[in-house]
């Protein structure tokens, strides 16, 4: 007899993506299949999201196959009658008595965010909370369906402690949970950081410093807040997974960014994090489609807080066959003291001192700190030549060390032209031409540049010096970027400071 791959034998309680909002409509019902029942979706006349069995309960008509909506009420195509939004028989137009069993199931359901969700619990308990985001400031959020793969929810969410996949399935490196795990209720949270690979957003051979706050409710809701920190851009991802039998489930993303002042910008920004987004989480699907879950996992140091996201879980199923053991050996829990607290103090302090890779953020008032070293940078700082090191007074002095400060290394496969339009006493105009490892640097305005930095002279030189955050200076209005993201990313590795 073959094992089943999942020890799971009830569908967990909680809430669960059945529908985005755009799929619903009053003129008729949406057909769904989960936690291995037929179910019907439909929007009453009074904009409101419901969500029923699909089986008449008289002779057993799909309500999905030619049923139609009244009012909040959905009518049977087969002998008329109809059920109002609770599920309940208000109308069989051939008699006066309706039958007490004449009743479908129905759910709790909660629309928001662009996404109808319902609250699934066998024993009917009253729906625990789920927070709405906020949408001003943010980009109109981008969605895909992934429609039956072959996996369980609560594996889709593991993957968000289990840290160490991060660098065989997504090439991350350095990755680093920044505090313990926080359990309220229904929700963990967790704190992650680690260099991200540049390549899914353009940036070809670049890493980028990612902090990810993961915020997750049951085992089908994930919201996470991601914070680009080298570069300052801030995204946000839902992911919502939820069962359609005990062996599949349908997977939904939506993504956002945080709008700039640039409109343009903007879009190609939404635009790069929703294609990343695509392409980067669905590595992991062939790994959760053709795996087993290991009640007793044999875990190492360094795989993140498995154990306690599954004592997490434990409270969303009527069944205990869901508990994994986290017995820790007292080796083990030193290890992992060692790993979570000691270590990322000691990269501090080294980074602080100068001699690791780690970095403070800016002060609130922008003053500079030690920044985070990049290959780039490093190839830069190898050239040791005076004029690309040394300080300078002037955006003019700027200007005419260009061609010092410039990493042909970085520049292998960029063609683009970029443009500093510096104000203020001192300011000036110029842009440079790259392509595929060379630069032409030239005065003046270019017709069409790939991407535009404006900034006060003053200030840009602040920034150049180390005098003042670059990336404090952006975040509070003291500069902008116009055009191509992927370009404005990359002249960090082209034009270090």
């Amino acid at each position: 007899m073959t094992q089943p791959r999942f020890p799971f034998t009830s569908y967990p309680t909680g809430w669960f993506a059945v529908a985005l909002s755009e799929e619903l409509t009053s003129e008729a019902p949406l057909t769904l299949e989960y936690f291995g029942r037929q179910l019907v979706a439909y929007r009453g006349e009074s904009g409101a999201a419901y969500v029923t069995d699909a089986y008449c309960p008289h002779l057993g008509a799909h309500l999905g196959h030619g049923g139609t909506v009244e009012g909040e009420s959905i009518r049977c195509p087969f002998h008329g009658w109809r059920f109002d939004a609770q599920g309940r028989c208000d109308d069989i137009p051939y008699s006066d008595r309706i039958p007490p069993k004449a009743k479908l199931g129905s759910f709790p359901v909660r629309e928001q965010n662009g996404i109808v969700h319902v609250f699934h619990d066998p024993q009917g308990r009253e729906p625990w909370p789920l927070p709405a985001l906020e949408e001003d400031g943010w980009t109109a959020g981008q969605s895909v369906v992934w429609r039956g793969l072959r996996t369980h929810p609560q594996e889709v969410f593991e993957n968000t402690v289990d840290t160490a996949h991060i660098g065989p399935v997504h090439d991350g490196r350095q990755t680093r949970i920044t505090e313990p795990p926080v359990r309220d209720g229904a929700r963990m949270t967790v704190n992650i950081e680690f260099q991200a690979p540049g390549d899914v957003v353009g940036m070809y051979g670049e890493l980028n410093d990612v902090h990810l706050e993961v915020s997750m409710y049951g085992v089908g809701c994930t919201h996470v807040r991601t914070h680009v920190t080298n570069v300052d851009v801030h995204a946000r991802q839902q992911i919502y997974a939820t069962p359609i039998d005990m062996e599949r489930i349908d997977l939904r993303g939506v993504v956002q960014v945080r709008a700039t002042d640039d409109p343009v910008f903007t879009e190609e920004l939404a635009q790069t994090f929703y294609d990343a987004y695509c392409s980067d989480f669905a590595k992991d699907f062939p790994i959760w489609e053709n795996k087993r879950y290991l009640d007793r996992p044999g875990l190492a140091k360094g795989d993140g807080p498995i154990g306690l996201w599954r004592k997490h879980c434990k409270q969303f199923y009527d069944e205990p066959t869901v508990v994994t053991s986290d017995v820790v050996s007292p080796r083990d829990l030193v290890g992992r003291i060692k790993e979570r607290w000691i270590a990322p103090t000691r990269e501090r302090l080294e980074g602080w001192l100068g001699r690791g890779s780690s970095a403070p953020s800016a002060s609130s008032d922008g003053a500079s700190r030690p920044p985070m070293a990049t290959k780039a940078a490093t190839k830069a700082a190898a050239k040791g030549t005076s004029a690309s090191t040394r300080p300078i007074a002037t955006a003019e002095e700027y200007f005419e060390t260009l061609q010092d400060r410039f990493v042909p290394e970085a520049a292998k496969g960029v063609d683009a032209v970029f443009q500093w339009e510096l104000t203020g006493d001192g300011g000036r105009t110029f842009h440079a031409q790259v392509h595929d490892g060379a630069i032409d640097i030239r005065p003046g305005p270019h017709d069409q540049p790939t991407v535009a930095l404006v900034m006060g002279a003053d200030d840009y030189v602040k920034v150049i010096n180390g005098d003042l955050d670059g990336t404090w200076a952006f975040t509070n209005g003291r500069g902008k970027v116009k055009g191509s993201v992927r370009a404005a990313m990359k002249m960090r590795s082209l034009f270090p400071a």
